[in-house]
């Protein structure tokens, strides 16, 4: 006998309280075939469930494949922010010209930008907004601000 219908339709996220929650690793190729492994044990070999495990094949190929794929992103932004680092790197002790948008408020036109020059002191990476040079002025870019460099 229903004691509780209460949680009848609701997700795991409803039913677990936030506080009660764990984050775990990630899942990865070998746990997808574990889990394929324990689901082909439970399968009756004289039912008509026999295409399960080409489904579990495609899946684990798709799984595969996305797998691959994010580790190409992943060399991809690396690749990009060595680039970007080296870039920047070569333009130490050069005159640089830049512009910086003007913040309007909502309903203003737009204000063209602030045309800013100096000479790069040095150059910083940050995890949020990429390579970023030090004029010495003390001013902070990032390097896709730079619009000339003399």
């Amino acid at each position: 006998m229903v004691q509780n219908v209460s949680n009848m339709g609701k997700g795991m996220d409803d039913l677990i309280p936030t506080s009660q929650r764990t984050v775990g690793r990630e899942l990865n190729q070998q746990d997808f075939l574990k889990i394929m492994i324990e689901q082909m044990r439970g399968q009756n070999p004289l039912s008509e469930g026999g295409g399960d495990a080409q489904d579990f094949f495609g899946q684990m190929v798709q799984f595969q494949t996305l797998e691959s794929m994010q580790g190409m992103t992943k060399a991809i932004e690396l690749l990009a922010e060595v680039s970007s680092l080296s870039q920047s790197a070569s333009l130490i002790g050069r005159t640089v010209i830049a512009e910086i948008p003007v913040a309007v408020e909502v309903g203003q036109m737009p204000q063209p930008p602030d045309v800013v020059t100096g000479a790069v002191a040095r150059v910083i990476f940050d995890d949020s907004q990429g390579a970023l040079v030090e004029l010495d002025s003390g001013l902070l870019l990032p390097i896709g601000r730079i619009v000339a460099v003399e």
